[in-house]
C-alpha cells in the first residue's frame, strides 16, 4: 500500500505548560478543545509538562500569561524570596505539519513508518517533532526547513502530484510512494555521539496501561465534554473494576514498579489502598482483623489519619495524547480511564480493536491481559538539556527500538519523548533505550 504525505494548510506554535500550573490554565487550554474546526490541534501531557500545538495566530490567552511571567521573573532576579513559580514557554518559531497516511493498518507497522521517515531528516541534520495517532501519524517541522524536507522526501521516492481539491488549501503538497520501497531509503547513519544519548534517569516507565482510539467525528459534540472531563475533572473519572484506579500509587508487579507513574511524586496512598474499595469501611475493617479490646482505639485512630488524603487530594491529571485534525481524531491514554470515559452505551464514539471490551471482562490474568488487548506502555524521556535544535533524537531512539524489533508510537512535547511500546516489551525497550 502506498504511503501519502500531505503538508496541512497550517502555521503551528508550541506551548510548554507546567503541571503544577495545568488547574489555574483550564479555561485557555478547553478552548482549544471546543473551538468548531481544527485543521491540527495536538494536546499532551505526562509526569513533566502539557505540551499544544496550537495555531500561531491563536495564541492571545497563552502570549498574556507568558508575558506575565517574563515579568515576574526579572523582577524575581536577585531577589532572596522562594523557589520561582515555572513558566509558561512557547516557542514562536512557527512549525509545519505534514501528515502521514499509509492506507494499511495504522498501528502494526507505526514503528517502521518513524524510523523510515525520520532517517533522512536526521542525516540531513534536520530537527523534527513527532505525533503518531490512531487515524494519522505527523512530522512537525520548523516553517525554515521546511523547503528541504519537501525535496529530502522528494529524493527519496516520493512524487509530487497535485491535490488542490482538498478543502481549506488551493494547492496543497502532497508526496506519494510505494511503501518500503528498494533502493531509496538512505543508509546513512545520522551522526550522534554517546554524550547526546538520554542517560538512564532520563527514561521513565509510566505506570499506566495504555491504548489509543480513534474518536468518531459524528459525535464530537458528546466526546469533547469526556475529553473536558478527563482534563478539568479527573476526579469524576472512574476507572473500571479490573483496572487500578488513577490515583494508584502502588505498581501491578515488582518489574513494574521501576520508574512508574507516580514514582517521582510523595505517595498520597495510604496502607488501606490494597483493600478492595467494597470492604474499606471501618466496621469491616475492624471486624476482618478482629483486634483485641485495648487495640481497637489505637486501630480506629490510624484509620482516620490515613484516610484523609484519600479525601483531600484529586488524581492527577494521567497521560493522555489528543490529537484533532479535518479528517479525524484520537486519544491515547490509561485504557481503564478510557473504559470509564466511553461506557458500553457510548462505545459507539470510539473506533478500537475491543480493548475497552476487554477491560471490562472479569479475570485479571497477565497473560490473557497482554495477549487479547494490546495495552502499551509510555517511556517519558527528559530532553530538556537538548533543545528543539538538536536533530536526529526521533531517528535514534526509532532504530534502537526497530531494530530490536519492538513497534512503537512516538508523542513529541516541548521538553520531553514520549515512546509507546507493547506492555510486554515495555522493560526491555527500556534498558535499550537506556543504553542508546
Amino acid at each position: 500500500m502506498p504511503t501519502s504525505l500531505l503538508l496541512l494548510p497550517i502555521s503551528l506554535a508550541l506551548v510548554g505548560l507546567p503541571r503544577s500550573r495545568l488547574e489555574e490554565l483550564t479555561r485557555p487550554i478547553l478552548r482549544y478543545i471546543l473551538q468548531p474546526t481544527q485543521t491540527f490541534l495536538n494536546i499532551t501531557c505526562n509526569e513533566i509538562e502539557m505540551s499544544l500545538f496550537v495555531e500561531q495566530g491563536d495564541l492571545l490567552e497563552f502570549e498574556r500569561i507568558a508575558r506575565r511571567d517574563r515579568h515576574r521573573r526579572r523582577g524575581s532576579q536577585g531577589s532572596a524570596g522562594g523557589p520561582q513559580r515555572e513558566a509558561v514557554e512557547i516557542s514562536y518559531e512557527p512549525w509545519s505539519v505534514l501528515q502521514i497516511d499509509s492506507h494499511s493498518d495504522q498501528l502494526d507497522n507505526s514503528g517502521a513508518r518513524i524510523n523510515e521517515l525520520s532517517a533522512p531528516l536526521a542525516a540531513a541534520g534536520i530537527s523534527i517533532l513527532y505525533q503518531s495517532s490512531y487515524m494519522s501519524d505527523f512530522i512537525l517541522v520548523k516553517e525554515s526547513r521546511l523547503q528541504e524536507v519537501l525535496a529530502l522526501f522528494s529524493a527519496s521516492g516520493f512524487s509530487l502530484y497535485d491535490a488542490s481539491s482538498i478543502p481549506g488549501s488551493p494547492t496543497p503538497a502532497v508526496l506519494t510512494r510505494a511503501s518500503s520501497p528498494t533502493g531509496v531509503r538512505p543508509d546513512v547513519e545520522p551522526v550522534r555521539s554517546k554524550s547526546g544519548s538520554p542517560h538512564a534517569g532520563q527514561v521513565c516507565m509510566l505506570d499506566t496501561d495504555l491504548t489509543s482510539v480513534g474518536l468518531v467525528d459524528d459525535a464530537v459534540e458528546q466526546w469533547q465534554l469526556k475529553i473536558i472531563k478527563l482534563i478539568a475533572y479527573a476526579d469524576l473519572v472512574v476507572p473500571s473494576k479490573r483496572s487500578p484506579p488513577i490515583s494508584s500509587a502502588y505498581p501491578e508487579s515488582d518489574e513494574d514498579s521501576e520508574d512508574g507513574y507516580f514514582s517521582h511524586s510523595p505517595s498520597s496512598e495510604s496502607p488501606l489502598s490494597s483493600i478492595p474499595s467494597h470492604s474499606r469501611s471501618t466496621s469491616d475493617l475492624v471486624a476482618s482483623h478482629k483486634p483485641s479490646s485495648k487495640h481497637r482505639l489505637s486501630a480506629l485512630t490510624a484509620l482516620r489519619i490515613d484516610t484523609t488524603p484519600l479525601t483531600t487530594t484529586p488524581p492527577p491529571v494521567p497521560f493522555f495524547s489528543f490529537t484533532r485534525t479535518a479528517e479525524g481524531s484520537s486519544l491515547t491514554t490509561d485504557v481503564s480511564v478510557l473504559a470509564a470515559l466511553f461506557p458500553k452505551h457510548d462505545r459507539h464514539m470510539v473506533i478500537c480493536g475491543g480493548e475497552l471490551d476487554f477491560e471490562e471482562q472479569p479475570g485479571d490474568s497477565d497473560e490473557d491481559d497482554e495477549e487479547c488487548n494490546g495495552k502499551l506502555r509510555c517511556l517519558q524521556i527528559d530532553l530538556r538539556r537538548f533543545g528543539l535544535d538538536k536533530h536526529g533524537l526521533v531517528n535514534r531512539f526509532s532504530t534502537i527500538l526497530e531494530q530490536a524489533g519492538i513497534n512503537h508510537m512516538y508523542s513529541s512535547t516541548l521538553k520531553t519523548a514520549n515512546i509507546m511500546v507493547p506492555k510486554r516489551q515495555a522493560l526491555r525497550a527500556q534498558a535499550l533505550l537506556r543504553s542508546c
